[in-house]
């Protein structure tokens, strides 16, 4: 299934859009499917993280007391926020 519908700007949306229709299109060779697409991934990751800060921001501001009963959850989440796990190197 193609989701070819694409936006003017660059969503993370529409990185997943691309990702996907590159694992359906079988004419690109192996050695450099997974060069594109691991750096894709990467580009998703940086795209996911800033908007899981903004919206870490927004929760803040929004429900104070739930960041006051759960004060280990803002630790593990800006760690994890800080970590990049995906590379778009293939070594």
């Amino acid at each position: 299934m193609s989701m070819r519908r694409v936006n003017k700007f660059r969503t993370l949306c529409e990185v997943l859009r691309e990702i996907n229709d590159l694992h359906q299109d079988t004419s690109i060779p192996t050695e450099n499917h997974n060069k594109v697409i691991r750096h894709l991934l990467a580009e998703c990751e940086v795209m996911a993280k800033k908007m899981a800060h903004k919206l870490y921001e927004y929760n803040k501001e929004y429900d104070k007391e739930w960041w006051l009963r759960n004060p280990d959850y803002e630790k593990d989440l800006l760690e994890r926020l800080s970590k990049i796990y995906i590379t778009d190197d293939t070594a």
